[in-house]
């Protein structure tokens, strides 16, 4: 059996705060998040392909990888050292010609190019704003993703539609200054960037940590329809949770069976400390995108595959198992199709709750491109008849994994402005081969 390979995805919006609302929205929904059950972790049954075999094998000489491990969250620390007015600075015991370090009315000020050069940030400049900024690394956390600098100004800046607007929440900063075309910016501004900041007998020192995620296995080929893995996350990182596909947008947290579940509380490298967590999720057929998230540091994507050899036996799946009292299929009654390109699919059932409050239903197409499922096409709505009774259909002509995914009549949820409207009610997975096949 062989590993598919599928890119990952890069997710930096999450639909969290619609579910939230929708958890909000009224006794009925809080019920069935109550009704989520966590269950025993299964065996793991499925077959690791660790696509990118370099990294992965540089990972396991140094850390105590195990096979079940998917991801390793490790925190890098980094020292620049300088001396006033020199021209080389040490960056991790390795020597760099650089602008020097400068002091200006008793004020030590740094090159902000030092920060592109350690990685921290990148370095733009716009002539339209007049100004400078760092563009942070992803692996250097900081409460702003960017800050812009104008020479002479004793203020911070965030950029919003093109123009710049002050940072009103921000003490001012010793002025920055221009010198041989190099911006200098205050060295006693940098912890607002996370970076500490040492001045001892002539020499300046810089300290700060780079967390990084480095993706062991992206990729999984199982026929089980459900998987468990671990990861290897070093103190100071923080706390990392799974996210899976909604199949419709975005991830989400909930409906994961369980963790993170730490199993090793403790791992001790020379001065350096991890512990390993386990996650339990079930899968859908087909394309699973998941993530094992950090609210502030990188994340680790990965997909994993399910195979299934016989389509018939899936059942379409629920967002939550109560919504199987809301809706019932009489066509397909499964949850995985096997079709050929341009074949209508005919989805027809009924409607069974007294709780609506329009008289349409949605079918949604998405397909599994860029590592997650991504709108295809425009929704098809389908009218229901007097007895709640819906029949339609849905025509995909390009191969590839989709979801159908079955959107409620209008139902309460939640909000003020308007507490009405269309929520994801279940799913169903298929793969469509090409024409003839």
């Amino acid at each position: 059996m062989s590993a598919l390979s599928y890119f990952s995805c890069t997710t930096t919006f999450f639909n969290i705060a619609r579910l939230y609302k929708k958890m909000e929205s009224g006794d009925r929904v809080v019920r069935r998040m109550i009704t989520i059950l966590w269950l025993c972790a299964g065996l793991l049954a499925s077959v690791a392909f660790p696509l990118q075999v370099g990294s992965a094998q540089a990972a396991k000489s140094e850390l105590p990888i195990m096979e079940s491990d998917a991801a390793v969250f490790q925190v890098n620390p980094h020292k620049i050292s300088a001396k006033l007015n020199k021209s080389t600075i040490t960056l991790d015991s390795e020597s760099f010609k650089a602008s020097p370090l400068l002091r200006k009315n008793g004020n030590l000020y740094l090159p902000i190019k030092w920060l592109e050069l350690a990685h921290v940030g990148k370095i733009m400049k716009s002539t339209k704003t007049n100004s400078y900024w760092v563009d942070f690394s992803p692996g250097h956390p900081t409460t702003f993703s960017n800050l812009h600098f104008r020479a002479n100004s004793s203020k911070l800046y965030i950029e919003g539609n093109g123009k710049l607007t002050v940072l009103e929440d921000a003490q001012k900063i010793l002025p920055p200054f221009m010198k041989n075309n190099t911006l200098y910016i205050p060295v006693s501004m940098l912890p607002k960037m996370n970076i500490n900041y040492k001045w001892s007998r002539g020499t300046l020192q810089l300290t700060w940590n780079e967390m990084s995620a480095k993706v062991l296995h992206p990729v999984y080929t199982t026929e089980a329809g459900r998987i468990t893995f671990s990861s290897l996350v070093e103190k100071g990182y923080g706390d990392v949770y799974l996210m899976h596909s909604m199949g419709f947008g975005g991830m989400t947290a909930v409906s994961v069976l369980k963790g993170p579940e730490t199993i090793d509380k403790s791992i001790k490298m020379g001065n350096r400390e991890f512990s390993r967590v386990e996650f339990t999720v079930d899968l859908r057929p087909g394309p699973n995108p998941l993530q094992v998230h950090s609210n502030d540091n990188p994340s680790a994507d990965i997909v994993v595959h399910r195979i299934v050899k016989d389509p018939s036996l899936i059942p379409i799946r629920y967002v939550y198992d109560e919504y199987k009292k809301d809706i019932v299929f009489n066509k397909p009654t499964q949850g995985y199709l096997r079709v050929q390109a341009g074949e209508a699919i005919e989805i027809s059932g009924s409607v069974i709750t007294e709780y609506i409050q329009s008289q349409v239903l949605g079918f949604q197409l998405t397909k599994f491109q860029h590592g997650d499922y991504q709108t295809s096409g425009e929704k098809t709505l389908v009218q229901m008849n007097e007895n709640k009774e819906f029949n339609g259909s849905v025509t995909i002509n390009e191969p590839g994994n989709y979801l159908i995914n079955i959107l409620s009549p209008d139902v309460f949820v939640g909000g003020m402005t308007s507490p009405y409207g269309s929520m994801k009610w279940a799913e169903i997975a298929v793969e469509v081969l090409p024409k003839d096949k």
